[in-house]
Parts: C-alpha cells; sequence; structure tokens
C-alpha cells in the first residue's frame, strides 16, 4: 500500500503473504488513505490524497490474486480486526467485497463476523457489491446487494450509473 502515510500492521488470512497482487485493496486505501507522496514532484500539476490522508492504514489480507477468497479467511481477517482493536486503536473497518446472499444476515457467517466488529466497537463500511439492478424487472432490484453489505449493523455503500436514463 504504497503512498499511505504509515501501515502499521500487515495480517495475510491467506497464507503467501500480505501484498495485494490484485490491486483492488491497495487503491481502495489510497482512496481513503493516500498522503499525496506521488503526486508531489516537479512536473505534476495535482496533488492526490485520500480523503483521511492522515490515517494510520491496518492490512488484512483475505482475497488471493484474483480478488477471491473464502468466507473463512475473511471471516480470519475480521475477527483479527477485532483482536487487535485496542492495540492498533482500530476504529474503522473498510471491506471493498462481497458474495451473494444465501440466506438471512441473522444466520450468515460473514454477517455475524461484522456484527462483531459493530458490537466491539468497529464502525464497519461495506460495499453494495456491483449487480446493480440486474434483477430489476422481476423484483426491482430486491436482493442485489452482496453479502456482509445486507447486514442493518453496517454502512453498505453503493453507486449509480444512470447511463442518461434517469428519465
Amino acid at each position: 500500500a504504497q503512498g499511505h502515510n504509515r501501515i502499521l500492521y500487515n495480517f495475510d488470512s491467506l497464507g503467501g503473504g500480505a501484498d495485494d497482487q490484485y490491486g483492488h485493496g491497495t487503491h481502495v486505501a489510497g482512496i481513503i488513505g493516500g498522503n499525496g507522496k506521488n503526486s508531489i514532484c516537479s512536473n505534476c500539476d495535482v496533488t492526490i490524497r485520500g480523503v483521511a490522508p492522515n490515517v494510520n492504514i491496518i492490512n488484512f489480507h483475505a482475497l488471493g490474486q484474483a480478488g477471491q477468497g473464502t468466507d473463512s479467511s475473511v471471516i480470519g481477517a475480521i475477527n483479527k480486526a477485532i483482536a487487535l482493536k485496542d492495540q492498533y486503536n482500530i476504529r474503522v473497518m473498510n471491506l471493498s467485497l462481497g458474495r451473494p446472499v444465501y440466506e438471512s444476515y441473522a444466520l450468515d457467517p460473514l454477517c455475524k463476523a461484522v456484527e462483531a466488529a459493530w458490537k466491539a466497537g468497529i464502525v464497519v463500511v461495506v460495499a453494495a457489491g456491483n449487480d446493480g439492478r440486474t434483477n430489476y424487472a422481476t423484483y426491482n432490484g430486491y436482493g442485489s446487494i452482496t453479502a456482509p453489505g445486507n447486514d442493518p449493523f453496517v454502512i453498505t455503500v453503493g453507486a449509480m450509473n444512470t447511463k442518461g436514463t434517469a428519465d
């Protein structure tokens, strides 16, 4: 996660090292905490910083080089963050990931893990997923938010592109 203020800790729940070989986590970490270091130069027009450039980053590696993982690798990272909460003053957890919803959030192990983080005092922010209203004609978008973003104890973040069809 080059260009961030400080990575205080690396945790690898997959084995093989904590490097982000896929790049998505590093990209999101830059949006959150990039300090602009790599955009300060003699021919740079703008310094590009993240939304919280003074934040410290704790890296929990839970997805492989294709951007995929298992519930257990993600849950392992969440549980490690909970265990390290007080030691590293972890207050916010970002999960830019998701998988299909297979059961109620009340029974889903991934949702139970993010709820445990919330109960430990960590604000949990989760991606809504990339499905959008893929089932618009049938369900008007119902069920298109992935787990654990479907859990009511997390802040779920999504975006939209109407492709000019807002009317």
